[in-house]
């Protein structure tokens, strides 16, 4: 490869060059992703959010009375709870989903009931927010409405199911106080009738002291007696319940968990065993009893009840102890007491019940009155910081405008990936340098692209407008090619002087390269410039010369080299021409044209290669040579035939002509290989069909010293701007096909995905 240095120049280049490649898959890409974001577009859901703050439950109340103690949960229990079985069951009940008259045991029984706590557990995620005591409750549905309802129900119903499970002591123990105090009352007034009775019927007022202190301590012998008994009779009740209980129903540990105060050593196991079974019933939702979770925790369940049975055993036997001993007193003091008189003694009885009524009853009246203190501050724990609003839009569908703008911008970068992956594959010559560092031989011009428009600019100023569309410096010597063909002739003629040659074989490596197009522009440009010119035309297989300039194709060299005519009777000049199609007008357009002499190829042969190769072909030659300033002879291409390779060692110099972007460097290096093996003398190459990477416009740009306009346009080539060409061969547009291919192979793969990708996304 040349050397030169590479700036933002050479990048521009190669994107301009391959523009096409860059704005199809531009367009492609974002075509593609519109198409993958409207058709792979998701289930639209919407996602409403409530916020509840969790206050320590420390009451005042509770405290400065004496009330019921309990345990406050942490933050990640609370958001455990807010999914459990009752608080769904509940936010069921407040959105009408179920029969706000089903109980727990009822929601079990009824597959309508579990369907519908299934589906507000899968919509209902609650997640503590850490640092805070704020738990956020997040609730996805397709319907935005129904989002933002149940997300306010779930909040709803935790704050109710709270309330009620932190105050349901306060609530029964009320209600036991308050039928205990209407019994007591009916008690004392009966003890208050039976001592007025008394007193009435024996006139018996009071007794004295020594009978009354006796008597005292009988009586309260025979209380702590009565307490101690009641206690017994209270654990052993406890102990039967925990032996009756069947583990898993909740009735049976209903009735199990009684009361126990903060001091009792049971109390740690209690809460522990509520947690359990809390627990238990959350898992038995999705699982059967038989399951391995629910076994465990029923093994726990049993250890913590066999401890409660184990404490409550010991107390069993501590108070019977002490109610053995309490009813030895008892007995005692009855037999010292029996001496008192029977009225005195039972005066006595009637007035201790009498008060132990009274004071019964100012102790339940107390208690009553602080149960209903602490029912009217009751605890409440949850409080809703942040109500659910409608969501205005679904969280799990993209912008649309968004995928477009990226597929847009991954195209661009895929395209210009493309273009240069294109342009390092490209096996042709990219540059001047390219060519002469390849083949080691200069570029003596460099002919830009003929389109349709340039050679019907031509025609139209043609007569015979179907032959001479290939005559450009003729026709239009002010145009781009016609100046490159003038630089052409300047460099040959240097080179020429040079080498002291007068004769050059016009060839290429491969057919349809344009070398008789530039055979001919280049005899055209040297005769306009005075010299004495005689194109031949060697091509004997397939003759084009004599169709441009509208001459008879026989009697021609074939003709010559078989005998039948001197050389000097088949040269045509501009009488032969002006005496075929063209007209006076069309041989006027441009001076030269009378210093051409051209020789058609003649007769068609069955030998080109030896016609071309015998001793009167050369005599032709040599004489030719004598009797004209320049001679050109139009050959063969080198690969496909031998014609040119036996005319290229007695000439003085072979030209080669190039196509560039259609045949690759590796042809156009053998084609030379097979002109060095005969020593030929190389004289450069030409580039032809040479499209420049900003354009015509750009030739036209730096023709503006030297011709003006001309229709609008300007129509001077100036070489020194010919220095970096980018043309495409067959392998680099293999290549973009193959590469274009394969990126709509990895767009439909990342369109079926489409989905899949953006879940990671929005997960990550």
């Amino acid at each position: 490869m040349a050397q030169y240095d590479v700036d933002l120049r050479d990048y521009w280049r190669i994107i301009k060059k391959r523009k096409s490649i860059i704005i199809l898959m531009l367009l492609l890409v974002g075509a593609c992703s519109y198409g993958f974001a409207k058709f792979k577009e998701p289930i639209p859901l919407y996602r409403a959010g409530s916020a509840i703050k969790i206050e320590e439950s420390t009451n005042l109340v509770s405290l400065m009375t004496g009330g019921f103690w309990y345990q406050t949960e942490n933050m990640a229990t609370h958001a455990y709870i807010i999914t459990s079985f009752p608080v769904l069951a509940l936010t069921a009940q407040k959105l009408d989903w179920v029969s706000t008259d089903m109980s727990i045991e009822d929601f079990r029984k009824h597959k309508e009931a579990i369907a519908a706590l299934e589906r507000l557990k899968s919509m209902v995620v609650a997640e503590h927010q850490k640092g805070t005591n704020i738990i956020d409750v997040q609730v996805t549905s397709e319907n935005p409405e129904e989002a933002a309802l149940v997300a306010n129900a779930v909040a709803e119903a935790y704050r109710f199911y709270n309330i009620q499970a932190k105050n349901s002591k306060t609530i029964e123990t009320k209600k036991f106080i308050k039928n205990q105090l209407n019994v007591t009352s009916n008690n004392l007034k009966k003890a208050e009738q039976k001592l007025q009775v008394f007193k009435e019927g024996y006139g018996l007022i009071a007794i004295d002291e020594q009978t009354s202190n006796n008597l005292n301590r009988l009586y309260s012998v025979q209380e702590e007696y009565d307490r101690v008994n009641e206690q017994r009779k209270t654990v052993a009740y406890k102990l039967r319940m925990l032996n009756t209980v069947r583990y898993g129903f909740s009735e049976d540990f209903e009735k199990s968990m009684f009361t126990v105060p903060k001091s009792s050593p049971i109390f740690d196991l209690r809460n522990k065993l509520t947690q359990l079974f809390l627990e238990r019933q959350t898992l038995l939702i999705h699982l059967t009893p038989k399951h391995p979770q629910i076994v465990e925790i029923d093994d726990q369940i049993k250890a913590v009840v066999m401890e409660i049975r184990k404490e409550l055993s010991a107390q069993l036997r501590t108070l019977k102890n002490r109610e053995v001993a309490l009813l030895k007193k008892l007995k005692q003091l009855r037999k010292e007491n029996q001496s008192l008189p029977e009225k005195a003694l039972r005066l006595v009885r009637l007035e201790r019940e009498v008060s132990i009524q009274e004071n019964l009853y100012s102790q339940l009246k107390a208690k009553y009155q602080e149960t209903l203190i602490q029912e009217s501050g009751k605890i409440e724990e949850v409080s809703i910081m942040r109500p659910a609003v409608v969501p205005s839009q679904p969280f799990n569908v993209p912008s649309k405008i968004m995928i477009v703008v990226t597929g847009i911008v991954m195209g661009l970068i895929l395209g210009i990936v493309l273009a240069f992956g294109a342009e390092v594959f490209d096996t042709s010559m990219g540059t001047i340098e390219d060519v002469e560092e390849s083949l080691q031989i200069p570029v003596l011009g460099v002919i830009p692209y003929l389109g349709k428009e340039e050679r019907d600019r031509v025609a139209e100023k043609a007569s015979a407008k179907e032959r001479v569309r290939d005559l450009i410096t003729h026709y239009d010597p002010k145009s781009l090619a016609s100046e490159a063909f003038r630089s052409l002739r300047t460099n040959l003629q240097f080179m020429s002087l040079e080498i002291k040659g007068k004769s050059f074989l016009i060839t290429s490596s491969f057919v349809q390269e344009g070398k008789t197009l530039n055979a001919i522009n280049l005899a055209l440009s040297v005769a306009q410039a005075g010299e004495k010119v005689l194109l031949v035309e060697a091509d004997l297989r397939k003759p084009v010369v004599y169709k441009n300039f509208g001459l008879p194709k026989n009697p021609g060299l074939t003709d010559y080299v078989l005998g039948n005519y001197d050389w000097t009777e088949i040269a045509n000049n501009i009488s032969d021409i002006m005496l075929g199609d063209f007209e006076i007008n069309d041989i006027l357009k441009t001076p030269g044209l009378d210093n051409l002499h051209i020789i058609t190829s003649g007769t068609r042969p069955p030998n080109p290669s030896e016609i071309l190769s015998s001793e009167r072909f050369r005599k032709f030659l040599k004489e030719a040579v004598q009797e004209y300033d320049y001679v050109f002879i139009d050959a063969p291409p080198i690969l496909p035939v031998a014609d040119a390779t036996e005319i290229a060692p007695v000439v003085d110099g072979v030209v080669l002509v190039y196509t560039v972007g259609k045949i690759a460097r590796g042809v156009l290096k053998r084609a030379k290989s097979s002109l060095d093996n005969i020593d030929a003398k190389i004289m450069g190459v030409i580039l032809n069909n040479v499209k420049p990477e900003v354009g015509p416009d750009y030739f036209r740009y730096h023709s503006q010293h030297y011709y003006g306009y001309e229709n609008g346009k300007q129509n001077h080539l100036n070489e020194a701007s010919l220095r970096r060409l980018s043309f495409s061969s067959g392998k680099g547009r293999k290549f973009s096909f193959i590469a274009l291919t394969v990126a709509v192979a990895l767009l439909l793969l990342l369109g079926i995905f489409w989905t899949e990708l953006w879940q990671s996304m929005t997960l990550m």
